[in-house]
């Protein structure tokens, strides 16, 4: 089976690894790897991180995104990522394209595999994250999809209450705590040094994305920082934001702050290795990320979600949700710390879920079977 991997982001290359491992070195499969989105920004290291992984990119899908992050400038790229993969399948013609999560430029390459007839694996439909336009890209991409690879329970039974077969819908669990298991983190002398800052007492992990159906994402990034004036013998590290409409203001707002404050550091991207030695040796995340509902708690490490970003998705005990305004994230950041986390459980998964996928993925017949779809109702 020809499987074609597509990437946007670090943060579903990140979740892609364990499956793409699996595919690399396994005969039955010929995998190609297309790298679109953020990969391709002006200043993303991320390139580099697929190569130190290991991997080769086969295609490069340009989608023109630059300093304007305007919703104008995104459906613009929008436009070339469906183009531009459309290029891709006709030259490539592979059997399968993988996709993960709720992009827009993975929903506008999705678009070009359909009137292709290459069926669309989809790994982590199914969730429900109410604050962010993410949400309709994640159900569209159920719709558009031929097999679904939920992470947990939940999600499997939305999808299949969006009238997909059963017989496609396979819970496996999160390919993000496969990564976790799988990588060795950095030791914690090493891991500071490597990100430029000396460790305190208390150390904070911070991702701070914009929440794309608020207006006042600034805002609540400025709220962020606000209550984190009230922590000022703790050791900061940011992270940068996604690309999405509002995140170069968000990230300016951030680097401002940490150019003002001793202590504090920013890296627009971490790399998956120096991510996760950061939740081994830190004490807290915080922000709105998604990494922080689905990947800490497999550190017991508590996190302060901020806001509705992540509205809905299941929560290990050591989450802990605040309003965004600046007494609430500070009221949460005490709790987080005060909390207990020895016997934190993560709802998503054993580790195995790569093997789940490869495994689903070897035992498919014809894959252009799977291009024609049945819409199955729910009982009356």
């Amino acid at each position: 089976m020809k499987v074609l991997a597509l990437t946007g982001t670090r943060a579903d290359w990140g979740l892609l690894v364990p499956v793409l491992n699996l595919l690399r070195d396994d005969d039955r499969f010929d995998l190609q790897i297309a790298a679109t989105g953020q990969h391709l920004m002006a200043g993303s290291c991320s390139l580099k991180a697929i190569a130190a992984d290991g991997h080769r990119v086969d295609h490069l899908v340009e989608m023109g995104l630059g300093c304007d992050d305007s919703t104008v400038a995104l459906a613009r790229g929008m436009g070339a990522a469906t183009a531009g993969l459309g290029a891709v399948l006709a030259f490539s013609r592979p059997d399968l394209l993988m996709v993960l999560g709720d992009r827009y430029e993975i929903l506008a390459a999705a678009l070009a595999a359909v009137v292709a007839r290459v069926p669309i694996a989809h790994i982590f439909g199914g969730d429900v994250t109410e604050g962010a336009i993410d949400d309709s890209i994640r159900h569209a991409l159920t719709k558009l999809g031929a097999l679904h690879f939920p992470s947990n329970a939940e999600s499997a039974a939305r999808i299949m209450q969006m009238g997909e077969d059963p017989l496609r819908v396979h819970c496996v669990g999160s390919t993000g705590i496969d990564r976790i298991l799988a990588l060795e983190p950095m030791e914690r002398d090493r891991f500071f040094t490597s990100v430029g800052i000396a460790p305190r007492t208390k150390n904070f992990l911070i991702t701070f994305h914009p929440a794309t159906l608020s207006d006042d994402s600034t805002a609540q990034a400025q709220a962020m920082l606000d209550a984190l004036d009230a922590f000022p013998e703790v050791g900061l590290i940011f992270t940068g934001s996604n690309a999405d409409p509002g995140a170069r203001e968000i990230d300016a707002l951030i680097e401002a702050y940490v150019a003002g404050r001793d202590g504090a550091v920013f890296h627009t991207s971490l790399g998956s290795r120096r991510y996760f030695s950061a939740l081994t040796h830190c004490d807290l995340v915080i922000g709105n990320s998604s990494s922080g509902v689905m990947e800490a708690p497999s550190f017991r490490l508590p996190t302060v979600n901020i806001g509705d970003r992540q509205a809905r998705r299941p929560r290990a005990a050591s989450v802990i949700d605040c309003d965004p305004i600046p007494s609430a994230i500070y009221n949460a950041i005490r709790a987080g710390l005060a909390r207990d986390r020895t016997n934190v459980e993560n709802p998503y998964g054993d580790g195995h879920a790569a093997e789940r996928i490869v495994a689903v993925l070897a035992a498919v017949n014809a894959c252009q079977t799977l291009v024609r779809k049945s819409f199955v109702d729910l009982p009356r």
